[in-house]
């Protein structure tokens, strides 16, 4: 068992520390780079909380698109899975299987707004609170 406070939560708290007490010490230029830093601990811990499951859910609907069967075995087959399906569905893609009137363009569309959803919801959730 892992002490507490979690990894999401010593992120959490890094970040605030950082925004709410030293930004105001640093020099006009630096600001905007630590404001970046800060972003992106608050995507990480918001990675962290989700795991893998966002991705594990990509992987699942691409095989399911190309009728493949497997799960990935760990974290890495995760990630080289979906590049490799990715890339074939870019290939597809710019090969116009899925334009208009083709029989999987509704799947590939729900695919794609899918992972878009999901890639704001780890890197501007605030965005989808707004315009949903």
């Amino acid at each position: 068992m892992r002490e507490h406070p979690s990894g999401k939560d010593l992120l959490e708290l890094a970040r605030k520390v950082l925004r709410q007490d030293l930004i105001e010490h640093l020099p006009k230029d630096k600001k905007f780079e630590a404001l970046m830093v800060a972003n992106a601990m608050a995507i990480a811990a918001r990675q962290f909380e989700l795991g893998d499951e966002p991705e594990t859910g990509e992987l699942a609907s691409l095989v399911d698109l190309y009728g493949e069967a497997g799960e990935p075995g760990d974290r890495e087959d995760l990630q080289n899975g979906l590049s490799r399906l990715y890339r074939h569905l870019c290939r597809e893609i710019r090969n116009g299987a899925y334009d208009p009137g083709t029989p999987q363009r509704s799947q590939v569309f729900t695919l794609l707004m899918q992972a878009a959803i999901q890639k704001v919801i780890e890197s501007n959730p605030k965005y989808l609170g707004k315009n949903t």
